[in-house]
């Protein structure tokens, strides 16, 4: 059989025009330089070259075999470079888009610190999408917010999420309400399809309660702004809205003791072998989770009034 070494061989002692020559370049013994020659030879019953005073000259079968041997060299070469260490595929993961505007940023430098080789590529839509997306192999792994009940996943809570209500600091609002009272003011809800929408839905389903939306927002950043100008109250993570809290530009309205907090979560298939590279996204999460926990703000009494 020709392997690769037999072409590297046959390429130098072609280049060289001397197997002495090509036995120095390449730390090998002389005569095995002319028994990989020969082997080839014997292989495909041609000759490839030709010696005249002492010189070797390459035949036209070598010469043909050396553009083909060029070409599978390249080849491997391009093969190397693909597959070294530094140069993997990228590490396609998706983010749910409460996921996208609060975390992944801050995840994704903590995991690029820690392991600085790995190629991302990030994908940031609703969690519908990025559920088709990891079930047809367009993402290697996902965080998400929300529920994926699909047989075909395995779903592992990773980040601790809390979600308030709040508004503008001084739209008016009682400090407090029931749950029923949410009813008489203008809601800026997310699309349908965000996972946070799905949860609320799910809560005042059970009170009885129907929400109608003033604003339906595609970003987090819409709701937010939404609120800041005093166009109604929104559920919303706590953590998209730690700074405008701190700064005094919004509230959060306790309402009926509701507490409702859920779990950021890692999801990929259950077929989708975990490499080296997926442990180390699911690390890192795991490390940020509890790093976030040990810094969460844990009620509003921690939170200067303005």
């Amino acid at each position: 059989m020709i392997t690769r070494k037999h072409l590297y061989i046959f390429k130098t002692v072609a280049t060289t025009q001397s197997m002495s020559k090509a036995a120095q370049l390449l730390y090998i013994s002389q005569p095995t330089i002319s028994q990989k020659i020969q082997e080839i030879e014997n292989q495909y019953d041609i000759k490839l070259f030709e010696r005249y005073s002492k010189k070797l000259f390459i035949t036209e079968e070598g010469k043909t075999l050396l553009n083909l041997t060029n070409s599978i060299l390249g080849l491997y070469d391009d093969m190397d470079h693909i597959f070294s260490k530094d140069n993997r595929f990228s590490l396609k993961i998706g983010a749910t888009l409460t996921v996208g505007n609060t975390i992944i940023s801050p995840l994704l430098k903590q995991l690029k610190e820690q392991y600085p080789s790995i190629n991302i590529e990030v994908c940031i839509d609703n969690t519908h999408i990025i559920e088709e997306k990891i079930l047809n192999n367009y993402l290697d792994i996902a965080l998400i917010e929300g529920e994926l009940t699909h047989p075909d996943f395995i779903v592992t809570p990773v980040i601790h999420d809390k979600l308030v209500f709040a508004c503008a600091y001084d739209f008016p609002i009682p400090d407090t309400l029931e749950i029923q009272e949410l009813t008489r003011y203008p809601f800026i809800n997310r699309e349908e399809g965000s996972g946070t929408r799905e949860q609320l839905e799910e809560y005042i389903k059970k009170h009885h309660i129907h929400l109608k939306s003033s604003w339906e927002c595609h970003s987090w950043e819409a709701v937010k702004q939404a609120i800041l100008y005093n166009h109604g109250i929104a559920l919303v993570p706590l953590q998209l809205i730690e700074n405008e809290v701190y700064n005094g530009d919004l509230k959060i309205i306790p309402i009926d003791s509701i507490s409702l907090e859920r779990d950021f979560c890692i999801c990929y298939h259950k077929n989708k072998k975990v490499t080296k590279k997926l442990s180390a996204f699911i690390e890192t999460c795991q490390i940020y989770g509890q790093e976030l926990k040990n810094g969460y703000i844990q009620n509003q009494d921690s939170i200067p009034n303005k």
